[in-house]
This record gives structure tokens, sequence and C-alpha cells, in this order.
């Protein structure tokens, strides 16, 4: 008996599309060893930027503590400084404030008493 054989157009088909297979594999090794590389690549760059940027958030850290200190003794040194000077300064507005009352009054009192001192002297 015998074996059938497989038409000449076919078999070439086959060859082609095995052939392509390898290719095909060939080419997404190499693209897949090229995008490791580059993932390498980006791994090495963000190590490098890590280990640059872990001392700067610490230093970052450090000065930010600092200024939080020296803004907390800036705001006791104002509010000390306020207890000190505010007191006096309300006591000199009060004395403005009560001098001119009296000033207004005097003058008012000056002003309005001649007047109706003048209006008093009517003739009998």
């Amino acid at each position: 008996m015998m074996e059938p054989q497989w038409p000449v157009a076919l078999q070439v088909a086959f060859y082609v599309a095995s052939g392509s297979i390898i290719v095909l594999a060939a080419v997404v090794v190499s693209v897949a060893m090229r995008i490791g590389k580059q993932f390498d690549r980006v791994v090495a760059a963000v190590e490098r930027v890590e280990a640059e940027l872990t001392p700067l958030a610490h230093e970052t850290r450090v000065v930010i503590d600092r200024l939080g200190d020296l803004s907390a003794g800036a705001q006791r040194a104002a509010d000390a400084a306020g207890g000190l000077l505010l007191p006096p300064v309300l006591l000199a507005n009060r004395a403005v404030r009560v001098m001119r009352a009296g000033v207004a009054t005097f003058l008012g009192a000056l002003w309005n008493g001649r007047a109706q001192a003048r209006g008093d002297e009517r003739p009998s």
C-alpha cells in the first residue's frame, strides 16, 4: 500500500511557516533582550536617583524640624514681646482717648459756655 503524499505546494507552505516561526522566535528573543537591557538601564537610573534623593529627603526633614523649632521660638518671643509691649501701648492709647475726650469737652464747654453767657445777658 502506498502512503498518500502531500502536494508539493502544501509541503512548501509548511516549510515556509516553519521558517517564519523560527524567524519570529528569533525576533521576539532579540526584542525581549533589548527590552531587558532597557529595564536594566531604567532600574540603574532609578537606583541612582533614589541614592541621591534619600539623603536629600533626610536633610529636608532636618531643615523642616529646625524651622519648626525656630518658628516656635519666634512665636514664643513674639508672645513675650507682645506681653511686654502691649500693656503700655494700650495704656498710652487709653490716655490719649481720655485726653482727647477731655479737651473736646473743655472746648465744647468753653465755646458753648460763652455763647450761653452772651445769651443770658438780656436787657431787663
